[in-house]
Protein backbone atom coordinates (compact mmCIF):
# COMPACT_ATOMS: atom_id res chain seq x y z
CA UNK A 1 0.00 0.00 0.00
CA UNK A 2 1.02 3.16 -0.63
CA UNK A 3 2.67 5.99 2.09
CA UNK A 4 0.16 8.29 0.26
CA UNK A 5 -2.60 9.32 2.76
CA UNK A 6 -5.43 9.15 -0.25
CA UNK A 7 -4.36 5.99 -2.37
CA UNK A 8 -6.17 4.45 -4.22
CA UNK A 9 -5.95 1.42 -1.99
CA UNK A 10 -7.17 3.65 0.56
CA UNK A 11 -10.42 4.68 -0.94
CA UNK A 12 -8.73 8.58 -1.94
CA UNK A 13 -11.61 10.53 -3.81
CA UNK A 14 -12.01 13.64 -5.57
CA UNK A 15 -13.44 16.63 -3.65
CA UNK A 16 -17.57 16.79 -3.62
CA UNK A 17 -18.81 19.41 -5.91
CA UNK A 18 -22.41 20.86 -6.16
CA UNK A 19 -23.58 17.90 -3.09
CA UNK A 20 -22.74 15.09 -5.98
CA UNK A 21 -19.75 12.96 -5.66
CA UNK A 22 -17.25 11.39 -7.87
CA UNK A 23 -16.56 8.70 -5.33
CA UNK A 24 -18.03 5.27 -5.24
CA UNK A 25 -20.71 4.51 -2.58
CA UNK A 26 -19.39 2.93 0.86
CA UNK A 27 -17.52 -0.29 0.33
CA UNK A 28 -19.36 -1.64 3.15
CA UNK A 29 -22.98 -1.30 1.68
CA UNK A 30 -23.49 -4.00 -1.19
CA UNK A 31 -24.56 -2.40 -4.56
CA UNK A 32 -27.55 -4.77 -4.77
CA UNK A 33 -29.05 -2.83 -1.64
CA UNK A 34 -29.36 0.57 -4.10
CA UNK A 35 -31.15 -1.69 -6.09
CA UNK A 36 -33.47 -3.28 -3.56
CA UNK A 37 -34.41 0.08 -1.62
CA UNK A 38 -35.68 1.76 -4.99
CA UNK A 39 -37.69 -1.12 -5.76
CA UNK A 40 -39.59 -1.43 -2.48
CA UNK A 41 -40.25 2.54 -3.17
CA UNK A 42 -41.70 1.67 -5.84
CA UNK A 43 -43.78 -1.60 -5.01
CA UNK A 44 -44.91 0.45 -1.87
CA UNK A 45 -47.22 2.71 -3.99
CA UNK A 46 -49.57 0.13 -4.95
CA UNK A 47 -50.26 -0.68 -0.91
CA UNK A 48 -50.74 3.23 -0.59
CA UNK A 49 -53.15 3.63 -3.67
CA UNK A 50 -55.16 0.26 -2.27
CA UNK A 51 -55.14 2.30 1.17
CA UNK A 52 -56.12 5.37 -0.81
CA UNK A 53 -59.74 3.17 -1.48
CA UNK A 54 -59.84 0.96 1.27
CA UNK A 55 -59.44 2.79 4.37
CA UNK A 56 -62.34 4.40 5.97
CA UNK A 57 -62.44 8.38 5.67
CA UNK A 58 -63.11 8.88 9.36
CA UNK A 59 -61.40 7.01 12.15
CA UNK A 60 -61.88 9.27 15.16
CA UNK A 61 -59.92 11.65 12.81
CA UNK A 62 -61.34 13.81 9.57
CA UNK A 63 -59.57 12.68 6.75
CA UNK A 64 -57.91 9.24 8.06
CA UNK A 65 -57.08 8.07 4.53
CA UNK A 66 -55.56 11.33 3.55
CA UNK A 67 -53.22 11.24 6.47
CA UNK A 68 -51.69 7.48 5.78
CA UNK A 69 -52.05 8.34 1.96
CA UNK A 70 -50.23 11.30 2.60
CA UNK A 71 -47.33 9.37 5.25
CA UNK A 72 -47.21 6.08 2.69
CA UNK A 73 -46.20 8.55 -0.06
CA UNK A 74 -43.70 10.75 2.10
CA UNK A 75 -42.35 6.95 3.00
CA UNK A 76 -41.98 6.05 -0.90
CA UNK A 77 -40.62 8.96 -1.55
CA UNK A 78 -37.55 8.41 1.19
CA UNK A 79 -37.17 4.60 0.55
CA UNK A 80 -36.72 5.95 -3.46
CA UNK A 81 -34.86 8.99 -2.71
CA UNK A 82 -32.64 6.34 -0.19
CA UNK A 83 -31.93 3.49 -3.38
CA UNK A 84 -31.32 5.90 -6.05
CA UNK A 85 -28.88 7.92 -3.86
CA UNK A 86 -27.11 4.80 -2.91
CA UNK A 87 -27.58 3.73 -6.82
CA UNK A 88 -26.36 6.83 -8.13
CA UNK A 89 -22.97 7.05 -5.41
CA UNK A 90 -24.86 10.29 -4.03
CA UNK A 91 -22.65 11.90 -0.82
CA UNK A 92 -25.07 12.22 1.94
CA UNK A 93 -26.70 8.68 1.58
CA UNK A 94 -26.94 8.52 5.34
CA UNK A 95 -29.47 10.96 6.23
CA UNK A 96 -31.87 9.86 3.58
CA UNK A 97 -31.53 5.85 5.16
CA UNK A 98 -32.12 6.98 8.82
CA UNK A 99 -34.53 8.88 7.68
CA UNK A 100 -36.48 6.13 6.07
CA UNK A 101 -35.54 3.85 8.83
CA UNK A 102 -37.55 6.67 11.38
CA UNK A 103 -40.26 6.36 9.01
CA UNK A 104 -40.81 2.55 8.63
CA UNK A 105 -40.36 2.52 12.48
CA UNK A 106 -43.22 5.32 12.49
CA UNK A 107 -45.41 3.24 10.53
CA UNK A 108 -45.23 0.10 12.24
CA UNK A 109 -46.16 2.04 15.36
CA UNK A 110 -49.05 3.22 14.78
CA UNK A 111 -50.19 0.49 12.58
CA UNK A 112 -50.37 -1.41 15.30
CA UNK A 113 -51.61 0.67 18.03
CA UNK A 114 -54.60 2.01 15.92
CA UNK A 115 -55.76 -1.08 14.09
CA UNK A 116 -59.42 -0.86 15.15
CA UNK A 117 -60.19 -4.74 15.19
CA UNK A 118 -58.28 -7.95 16.55
CA UNK A 119 -58.07 -9.26 12.81
CA UNK A 120 -56.59 -5.99 11.49
CA UNK A 121 -54.11 -6.30 14.72
CA UNK A 122 -52.53 -8.93 13.71
CA UNK A 123 -52.12 -8.07 10.35
CA UNK A 124 -50.36 -5.04 11.84
CA UNK A 125 -48.11 -6.83 13.92
CA UNK A 126 -47.29 -9.48 11.68
CA UNK A 127 -46.22 -6.47 8.66
CA UNK A 128 -44.53 -4.65 11.36
CA UNK A 129 -42.56 -7.92 12.97
CA UNK A 130 -41.28 -8.93 9.26
CA UNK A 131 -41.63 -6.06 7.08
CA UNK A 132 -41.64 -2.67 8.51
CA UNK A 133 -38.90 -3.09 11.31
CA UNK A 134 -36.91 -5.49 9.34
CA UNK A 135 -36.64 -3.22 6.78
CA UNK A 136 -36.09 0.04 9.28
CA UNK A 137 -33.21 -2.21 11.21
CA UNK A 138 -31.81 -2.39 7.39
CA UNK A 139 -31.83 0.87 6.38
CA UNK A 140 -30.43 2.04 10.06
CA UNK A 141 -27.52 -0.19 8.78
CA UNK A 142 -27.01 1.34 5.72
CA UNK A 143 -26.84 4.51 7.38
CA UNK A 144 -24.65 3.56 9.61
CA UNK A 145 -22.31 2.25 7.17
CA UNK A 146 -22.16 5.18 4.81
CA UNK A 147 -21.52 7.59 7.50
CA UNK A 148 -18.28 5.54 8.74
CA UNK A 149 -16.74 5.71 5.27
CA UNK A 150 -17.98 9.53 4.50
CA UNK A 151 -16.14 9.83 7.96
CA UNK A 152 -12.66 7.72 7.22
CA UNK A 153 -12.44 9.75 4.11
CA UNK A 154 -13.19 12.76 5.57
CA UNK A 155 -10.08 12.06 7.98
CA UNK A 156 -8.04 10.63 4.97
CA UNK A 157 -8.45 14.21 3.36
CA UNK A 158 -7.47 16.22 6.27
CA UNK A 159 -4.45 14.19 6.33
CA UNK A 160 -3.51 14.96 3.11
CA UNK A 161 -4.59 18.39 3.18
CA UNK A 162 -2.14 18.85 6.69
CA UNK A 163 0.78 17.20 4.41
CA UNK A 164 0.69 19.57 2.03
CA UNK A 165 0.47 22.46 4.59
CA UNK A 166 3.05 21.12 5.97
CA UNK A 167 5.26 20.85 2.24
CA UNK A 168 4.34 24.38 1.87
CA UNK A 169 5.62 25.43 4.86
CA UNK A 170 9.35 23.86 4.68
CA UNK A 171 11.55 26.69 3.80
CA UNK A 172 12.45 26.44 -0.20
CA UNK A 173 16.28 25.03 0.35
CA UNK A 174 14.78 22.23 1.73
CA UNK A 175 11.88 21.50 -1.29
CA UNK A 176 14.78 20.89 -3.41
CA UNK A 177 14.72 24.39 -5.11
CA UNK A 178 17.78 26.76 -5.81
CA UNK A 179 17.68 30.03 -3.90
CA UNK A 180 18.44 33.35 -6.54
Amino acid sequence: MSADPVSEEQGGNRPVTDGKSDVSPPRNVPHWTGWLLLALGVFTLPWTANLAVYLPDKSEAAHYNASWVGFDLLLCALLIRTGWSLLRRRAYVEVTAAMTAVMLFMDAWFDVLSAPTTREFVVALVLALCVEVPLGVFCFWVAVRAEYERRRREELMSALIRRLLALNRRPAARRGHRLP
